[in-house]
C-alpha cells in the first residue's frame, strides 16, 4: 500500500461476494475497481447478503482482508457499532468517507454521527431512496431517518452524490438548495474487447428479466406484456424473491400464458455468473417503476443484449441508437410490440442491435471523463 495515496473508507450494508441486494453492491464494487489505483480503498460492510449470512471462514470476520488492490472488513452484528467504527477511524488516517445508503442505521447513521464534526470529507449516495416510489416502501422508518437528518443538520455536513439530475432534484426537494451536490453517473464494471455473438432465428426470442422480484421492479407487467405475443418466446426470470406474495401473483399469471411461451425461474445468480447466463439470451425485459441508474440495464448492454424498459430510468431515446426501447408503463401494448419487433429479426438484423449495445456500453464504461468525475468526489 502506497502511503502517498489518500485513504477512502466505504460504508455499505452489503458487498461482494454478496449479490442479492443488486445495484448498491455493484455501485461500490465498480467504484472500487476503477479508483483503487488512485486511492487506498477500505470497505466496511456486514457479513450478510439481502436475506442471509455470507459463508465466510471465521478468520475473515471482523478483521481487514486484503483483496485485489483494496481492503474489506466483514462485520458481524456484534461489531456493527460505534466502538468498532471509532477503532477503525483511529487506525486509518481517513481522507474521505463514502456512505452507500441513506437509510442504514449501522452503516450510515452511526458512523456519520461519529464523524459529524470531523474534518473528514463525507460523501452520501442516496441510491434512489429519495424517489417517491422508494419512500412509499417502509415510509415510517424513512420519515424518522429524514427527521433525524434534518434535526441534527446533517445534510449540510455532507457532499451529496447524485447519479443524475432527477436525483439531484430529489435531494434539493428534501434538504434544500444550500446542500452541496455533485452529479456523477455511476461507473460500470470493466469490460473485455470480445464482442458477443448471438444465435437468433426469426419469429423466436430469448427474453429475460434480471432484477429483484418486487413491486418496484414490476415483473408482473413484464409477464402481462407476453400474453398477446404470437411468436415463440423463452422467458428467463433471474433475481431473488424479495416479496413472496407478489411472486405468487406473478406465478399465477405465468401459468396462464399461452403455449408458445416457455418460462423458467433461475433464482438469484452471483454477478460473476451473469456473463455466462446471458450468453444465449437476447433482450432484457424490465418495465421498472424507477431506476436512478439501472446496473442490470448496463450489464445487459455489456453482454450484447438490447433492452425493453420503462421511461422511469435515465436511459432515453434508445431506439435511435439501436439500444432497445424505453416505453410508458401505461401502454402495455407497446411492450408487446417491442418484443415482437425483436422476435421477427433474423440473426444478422439482431446482431447489429447487439453490436450497438455492446459498443455503447464499452464507450460508457471506459469514458475517462466519468472516471475522473468519480475521482473528484473524493479530492
Amino acid at each position: 500500500m502506497s502511503n502517498s495515496k489518500k485513504n477512502i473508507l466505504f460504508f455499505t450494508d452489503w458487498f461482494l461476494p454478496a449479490y442479492k441486494a443488486g445495484g448498491p453492491i455493484q455501485s461500490v464494487a465498480n467504484l472500487t475497481n476503477h479508483l483503487k489505483e488512485t486511492f487506498n480503498i477500505w470497505v466496511v460492510t456486514s457479513n450478510s447478503d439481502l436475506d442471509a449470512e455470507l459463508v465466510l471462514p471465521p478468520t475473515e470476520l471482523n478483521t481487514w482482508i486484503a483483496k485485489d488492490g483494496y481492503h474489506v472488513i466483514y462485520l458481524n452484528k456484534d461489531h456493527q457499532n460505534k466502538n468498532t467504527y471509532r477503532s477503525i477511524l483511529n487506525e486509518i488516517p481517513v481522507h474521505a468517507i463514502y456512505f452507500n445508503s441513506l437509510f442504514s442505521l449501522n452503516f450510515t447513521l452511526i458512523p456519520l454521527w461519529l464523524t459529524r464534526n470531523s474534518s473528514i470529507k463525507k460523501v452520501m449516495a442516496p441510491r434512489g431512496m429519495l424517489g417517491k416510489g422508494a419512500l412509499a416502501i417502509k415510509p415510517t422508518k424513512k420519515k424518522f431517518f429524514l427527521k433525524l437528518f434534518k434535526a441534527f443538520k446533517l445534510p449540510n455536513k455532507l457532499q451529496w452524490h447524485a447519479t443524475d439530475i432527477s436525483e439531484k432534484n430529489e435531494i434539493i426537494q428534501h434538504f434544500g438548495k444550500r446542500v452541496k451536490i455533485d452529479v456523477v453517473p455511476n461507473l460500470s464494471a470493466k469490460m473485455t474487447d470480445l464482442v458477443p455473438v448471438k444465435t437468433k432465428v426469426e419469429n423466436s426470442i430469448n427474453l429475460f428479466f434480471l432484477s429483484r422480484i418486487s413491486v418496484k421492479k414490476n415483473l408482473l407487467s413484464a409477464i402481462k406484456s407476453l400474453e398477446q405475443a404470437t411468436c415463440s418466446i423463452n422467458f428467463k426470470i433471474i433475481g431473488p424473491i424479495e416479496e413472496i406474495n407478489y411472486w405468487e401473483d406473478c406465478l399465477k399469471t405465468l401459468n396462464k400464458l399461452p403455449k408458445n411461451i416457455h418460462f423458467e425461474y433461475l433464482g438469484a445468480i452471483p454477478n460473476m455468473q451473469i456473463k455466462d447466463t446471458l450468453r444465449d439470451l437476447h433482450v432484457l425485459l424490465l418495465p421498472t417503476q424507477h431506476e436512478n441508474f439501472g446496473h442490470v440495464i448496463m450489464e445487459s448492454w455489456q453482454n450484447g443484449c438490447p433492452v425493453i424498459i420503462s421511461k422511469n430510468t435515465p436511459w432515453k431515446n434508445l431506439k435511435t441508437e439501436k439500444l432497445g426501447f424505453d416505453l410508458n408503463l401505461e401502454q402495455i401494448d407497446d411492450f408487446t410490440k417491442a418484443i415482437l419487433f425483436f422476435a421477427k429479426m433474423n440473426e444478422k438484423e439482431f446482431q447489429s442491435w447487439s453490436q450497438a449495445s455492446f459498443s455503447f456500453a464499452k464507450k460508457f464504461t471506459e469514458n475517462p471523463e466519468l472516471i475522473n468525475q468519480s475521482k473528484a468526489l473524493f479530492e
